[in-house]
């Protein structure tokens, strides 16, 4: 029983030395970052759009590619909404 438990902590002392075992961690840290700030960019978009009635609604999708692409992601829902949809 203890060696199990020794063996196990040691296991996870290696894990966390490791570095390479982190690498998913800042992925995944850097993707969440950005959903995050697409979200923000949508909310204050849609803030200062509402004196137009426009408006990019804010979902799963939009957040995403506003996210990853940044202002150039925005222009392109934008011009989608305007002139497609």
């Amino acid at each position: 029983m203890t060696i199990g438990i020794v063996i196990a902590v040691a296991g996870l002392v290696f894990i966390l030395m490791n570095q390479a075992a982190w690498n998913w961690v800042r992925w995944i840290g850097w993707a969440v970052g950005n959903l995050v700030i697409g979200s923000i960019i949508l909310f204050l978009f849609n803030l200062v759009a509402e004196s137009f009635s426009f408006e990019i609604p804010i979902n799963p999708v939009t957040v995403t590619v506003t996210g990853f692409l940044g202002f150039p992601g925005l222009a392109t829902l934008v011009i989608i909404k305007q002139f497609i949809l």
